[in-house]
């Protein structure tokens, strides 16, 4: 009896410590982000492996306030790149290990994809900046 006391508390404090954001308050708007798999190694043609399940893995969850960039995890050694609307690569840069938040130029305004590339995987969503 002692032990179903225990686990029914347990499970009742589980509810009140759920992991929140820094960003949960909504204050900053969240880049909604797709992935796309990049395998510069497979040919047309060629033999082909089956891709990995883009479902497993962990998409970055990236915030914009103005031209400032949070991450609610580091995206150590990521690629982050702009993209306009030519497919023209307008601002690239390796995002340091412990990364959290990142500046982007001003000089660039309008509507960008924005890039972030590990590995095979491409992470891309739309973003606009403006002054």
């Amino acid at each position: 009896m002692k032990k179903n006391v225990l686990t029914i508390v347990a499970i009742a404090c589980m509810a009140f410590s759920a992991p929140t954001s820094a960003f949960a308050d909504g204050e900053l708007e969240q880049v909604d982000l797709e992935v796309t798999i990049d395998d510069p190694t497979t040919q047309i043609g060629g033999p082909r492996k089956a891709p990995p399940r883009p479902s497993a893995v962990q998409i970055p969850i990236v915030f914009l306030d103005g031209y400032t960039l949070y991450f609610d995890d580091p995206c150590d050694g990521c690629t982050l790149q702009l993209v306009d609307e030519d497919e023209e690569i307008v601002y690239s840069v390796v995002l340091p290990n412990g990364t959290t938040e990142w500046e982007l130029p001003e000089l660039v305004s309008g509507e960008y994809k924005l890039q972030i590339i590990r590995g095979r995987y491409c992470f891309w969503g739309w973003i606009e900046l403006y002054d």
